[in-house]
């Protein structure tokens, strides 16, 4: 049989002036490539190369088994940088709920200004050892907000991304 099957694709529109990220990958690894890698080949974006897990339908989250890591990238545009500083400023929330319980297991703060203070796009990685979590469904939340828009337009600019997993 031949035949010919046509899907579309919504390309999203990233607005300037707001705030607003990436997709959430959660990956069963992730490194550094050596420079003469960097942005070349499969799953290798920027310096980093990541292996996502992906499920059969977005509807089942990804497996993980409790001797691999998890590890989550994601990207922020748009941050807003301070006109006297030159620096962006912005608070990252790293939160790991499991959803059986319905208990926060890790809720971690982190700061722009660590990651690449005077970029207006920062790169979010982390990894995670999963053999101290029990097996069950999780989701692991990364919330950001910009002080400095939130000072220049006195509105709250504020993003966050989720994504969940089970543990085997």
């Amino acid at each position: 049989h031949i035949g010919r099957w046509a899907r579309g694709i919504e390309v999203p529109k990233y607005d300037d002036d707001q705030l607003s990220a990436s997709s959430l990958i959660l990956a069963d690894k992730m490194e550094r490539v050596p420079s003469k890698e960097i942005g070349s080949g499969n799953f290798v974006i920027g310096n980093t190369f990541i292996r996502p897990r992906v499920s059969s339908s977005p509807t089942i989250p990804v497996r993980f088994k409790r001797t691999q890591y998890l590890s989550f990238w994601m990207q922020v545009y748009n941050l807003g940088i301070d006109d006297k500083s030159k620096q962006n400023s912005a608070n990252i929330q790293y939160e790991l709920v499991n959803l059986d319980t319905n208990k926060t297991i890790l809720d971690v703060p982190d700061s722009s200004n660590k990651i690449n203070p005077n970029a207006d796009q920062i790169t979010l990685e982390k990894t995670l050892p999963l053999a101290s979590l029990t097996p069950g469904n999780y989701k692991v939340t990364v919330r950001v907000d910009d002080s400095v828009k939130a000072g220049q337009t006195g509105i709250k600019q504020q993003i966050a991304e989720s994504a969940a997993f089970v543990v085997e």
